[in-house]
């Protein structure tokens, strides 16, 4: 399995010279298993993804699956900018969950209406195949997905990737459990059974839940965690926006075994410098808890092999 990072920044791309190394387009994830191509979001960098598909593939058809974690604006942004969509012969499959109210093909035919944008979703000369997910477990070709909702405002699924042994978990955007913003009912199942604080103490409704992650993490190869904020900045003024710090991703990490924890989802103040400074950070608090898991922050273009290919 082959990981390659196209997008790495949250909220809106940032281009500039305190950027440059860590990248500034937003999420997305190309993946290689199994003879096939996966894609996770499509933040602003699949548009060069894009462009370098079409390079590959020298006219001939681009096959892929497109894994959308939710649909906020910086995880499909750069949909309307993804050439391969608008050539005939090529064919995508995107799995995601929407919303509450709207189908995935309607929040990113919204996205192309002709008041924010010149060319409609339905001017896309592709194959266009949508299937709505929860959790649930499904396969493409050999390569077995699981998906869990993660603890985002709105609907917004994680995923675990496995193919020959090998295994990839993705969180997506993802805060942890004191503050409660999935809209998802069974975000807050285990083991199908729906709990809730009216049942149970708050501290042992969170560790189950926490505990829930950790089992989708168990002994992942590589495990892509939002690390948006410092923990200073989370508890001073950013809790209930949806998003992590490094304590908590070390935490779920170690708990769940992994052997390397990636950390991304930058926020868009995050200069190189600071994304330097919390990776060390990261590690550091690794080494005090004598785990041995590596660690590195996401940066775009960045490849990983996970196995053998």
């Amino acid at each position: 399995m082959k990981v390659r990072f196209w997008g790495v920044r949250g909220s809106i791309p940032t281009p500039g010279c305190e950027t440059v190394r860590y990248g500034g387009e937003t999420t997305c994830l190309e993946i290689r298993a199994g003879g096939e191509l996966i894609i996770i979001d499509a933040g602003s960098g699949i548009r060069r993804l894009g462009v370098e598909l079409l390079k590959e593939a020298k006219g001939q058809p681009i096959r892929a699956h497109l894994l959308m974690t939710h649909t906020h604006w910086d995880h499909i942004q750069g949909f309307p900018f993804f050439m391969p969509a608008f050539i005939p012969n090529n064919s995508f499959h995107l799995y995601g969950c929407g919303n509450a109210n709207k189908k995935l093909e309607e929040i990113l035919a919204g996205q192309m209406e002709y008041e924010y944008f010149p060319v409609s979703l339905g001017q896309m000369a592709a194959t266009m195949e949508y299937t709505r997910i929860s959790e649930e477990h499904f396969e493409i070709g050999d390569v077995q997905i699981q998906s869990m909702f993660m603890n985002h405002p709105g609907m917004a699924l994680g995923y675990r990737i496995e193919h020959d042994g090998n295994v990839l978990v993705f969180t997506g955007d993802h805060e942890p459990y004191h503050h409660f913003l999935s809209m998802a009912e069974e975000a807050y199942k285990i083991d199908g059974q729906k709990i809730s604080v009216a049942d149970l103490e708050m501290d042992e409704f969170i560790e189950r839940l926490d505990n829930k992650l950790v089992k989708f993490a168990a002994g992942a190869d590589l495990f892509i965690f939002d690390t948006a904020y410092t923990y200073e900045t989370y508890k001073a003024e950013k809790q209930g926006w949806g998003h992590s710090h490094p304590e908590y991703a070390v935490d779920i990490a170690v708990k769940a075994g992994v052997k390397r924890l990636a950390l991304t989802h930058y926020d868009p103040l995050e200069t190189d410098e600071d994304a330097d400074a919390k990776v060390e950070h990261t590690r550091q608090l690794i080494r005090d808890l004598g785990a041995k898991i590596e660690c590195f922050g996401a940066q775009m273009d960045l490849e990983v092999q996970i196995g053998e290919m």
